[in-house]
């Protein structure tokens, strides 16, 4: 039972930690992100620990396709945990917006689930 509740407090805080990236807050600072089949541009962005970020992500081509009826097409943004932020379903000339406070210093992965694999698509955030 002890395990049980310590397990149960662990998820919690994760919970509340991950929620705690994506914000309404206004941002300091505007990254715009093109995707294609050839990556991502830029692929290194450099930060600041506490800067909200608006992210910018515009696709340029279809990615995995453009059939809409499917649960996944086009392109997306995800930055790996401990940020664990997604934007799905980028259609090709589209730009989706997502704001995030950079809360932990280091390097960051941000990727295509979508594509990994198929296309070159993968950079890296630096938060100073």
């Amino acid at each position: 039972m002890k395990t049980l509740i310590l397990l149960s407090v662990k998820i919690l805080l994760v919970i509340l930690i991950v929620s705690c990236t994506r914000t309404d807050e206004s941002p300091d600072v505007i990254v715009d992100i093109k995707v294609s089949k050839d990556g991502y541009s830029p692929s290194e962005i450099y930060l600041e620990k506490g800067q909200v970020v608006l992210f910018r992500i515009k696709a340029l081509d279809e990615g995995i396709g453009a059939d809409y009826s499917k649960k996944y097409y086009g392109h997306c943004f995800y930055i790996l945990p401990p940020y664990d932020i997604m934007v799905e379903n980028i259609k090709e000339g589209e730009i989706k917006e997502i704001k995030v406070k950079m809360i932990y210093p280091g390097k960051f992965i941000f990727t295509c689930p979508y594509c990994s694999g198929l296309f070159p698509t993968k950079g890296e955030i630096i938060v100073k």
